[in-house]
């Protein structure tokens, strides 16, 4: 069986999550649930509490005496501080995880990086190598057709 925090115009107070079948139900018939109040009057005081009307009659008879209110006062503030304090560490522990992400990614991406220089080095490469054989062919072709040409002229004038 869970238990609920809830927020209340008089305090905070904890409840179960299902409701209390033994439990005396509320004037309109509904079920009650065992709830605890942690307010300044009445800190660890059961008391069973209609969803829609609230409170509706104590479970513990007695309020606690002096020394175990103050007792229960201070659990309950040491309670909330730590709850901050884990909230606060959650949040640091995400904008570590997000930041460790974050190298990861651009340690990732650096190879990659690396990996485009070289493919770009290898294309590069090919493209020089390609043009040389152009122009070589080119520079052959030319230097073919001024040969042959030459050969037609001195033959065409004997």
């Amino acid at each position: 069986m869970g238990k609920t925090c809830f927020r209340h115009a008089y305090g905070k107070y904890q409840r179960d999550s299902t409701p209390n079948k033994e439990g005396p139900p509320c004037n309109c018939s509904q079920p009650t649930a065992l709830t605890m109040a942690w307010t300044e009057e009445n800190p660890g005081r059961r008391f069973y509490k209609c969803d829609e009307h609230g409170f509706v009659v104590w479970h513990d008879k007695e309020k606690s005496c002096r020394w175990q209110k103050q007792s229960l006062l201070e659990a309950r503030d040491k309670i909330l501080t730590q709850a901050e304090e884990i909230k606060a560490l959650t949040t640091a522990l995400r904008r570590a995880n997000a930041q460790i992400a974050a190298l990861e990614v651009s340690r990732s991406s650096g190879s990659i990086n690396e990996s485009l220089k070289a493919i770009e080095d290898h294309i590069s490469a090919h493209i020089n190598e390609t043009q040389k054989v152009v122009r070589n062919l080119v520079l052959y072709s030319g230097g073919g057709f001024a040969i042959a040409s030459v050969i037609i002229i001195f033959y065409m004038k004997k």
